[in-house]
């Protein structure tokens, strides 16, 4: 027992970057205090050394890490990147089946378009989420492209791609808002699997389908889009969108 008691004092123990740092901190900021104080500082700092600096010996061919926005950080009016929790993923940037398509003759924009939704889906799988700009810069395409390959992935599947807009509901995308209504009016699913399948909250599928409805009573009285907007509150860009999709018979009911 004696010398159990005395195992976590030994000198070669004291060692290592945690050390250095606690010696650090006693040396050059003594006002953060005795050990007390620092030792916890010392676990975080080293518990976030060791997250965002993962281990790269298993990473394979065409593998690559980067830094996405962690799925339950909450998006704010002015908040930036620096100010956002991040999460290190491990991305596919280029995989066999890549080299696959290439020899059978598959088209670059289908190409690029399969490693782009790739891309966003496997940060998602780690809990992270890219933005357009992340995956602009992995691939070397332009934001645009990013933007436009993934509205026709959208379009042609129906399917969501769980990106940084979506997921935190940043900005206003129609594309969204029209699966939404399409599975949850067209396809009679429940506010919660609509939630699940289209990667949002099921509040903001409740916003989306209710904003839908608001707008569709209005029509059916001939209302303008001007005195939509004011009634429901919407923005005039945001309920011409939903009048576009309701006139478009785009929703059957």
């Amino acid at each position: 027992m004696k010398g159990n008691s005395r195992t976590s004092e030994h000198p070669y123990l004291k060692k290592g970057f945690k050390s250095a740092l606690d010696y650090f901190f006693a040396e050059n900021l003594p006002q953060l205090g005795g050990s007390l104080t620092r030792t916890p500082v010392v676990e975080k700092i080293y518990e976030m050394v060791e997250s965002y600096f993962p281990a790269t010996d298993r990473l394979k061919m065409g593998q690559m890490i980067w830094y996405a926005v962690d799925e339950g950080e909450k998006a704010g009016y002015g908040k930036s990147l620096q100010q956002s929790k991040l999460r290190p993923v491990i991305l596919d940037v280029i995989h066999e089946t890549d080299i696959e398509d290439i020899l059978k003759g598959v088209k670059n924009r289908e190409r690029q378009k399969k490693v782009i939704v790739r891309l966003f889906n496997q940060s998602y799988e780690q809990k992270g989420v890219l933005t357009h700009a992340d995956v602009a810069s992995i691939l070397r395409l332009s934001m645009l492209t990013i933007s436009k390959y993934i509205q026709e992935y959208e379009k042609e599947t129906g399917r969501i791609v769980p990106r940084r807009g979506t997921i935190h509901d940043m900005g206003r995308t129609l594309t969204h808002k029209k699966i939404i209504c399409q599975k949850h009016f067209a396809e009679g699913k429940t506010v919660e699997q609509t939630a699940r399948e289209t990667y949002h909250s099921p509040q903001a599928v409740v916003r989306y389908t209710n904003d839908f409805k608001r707008v569709r009573e209005c029509l059916k009285e001939s209302w303008s889009v001007e005195r939509i907007a004011y009634t429901t509150g919407l923005s005039k860009s945001l309920t011409r969108e939903y009048v576009e999709m309701i006139n478009g018979e785009e929703i059957p009911f």
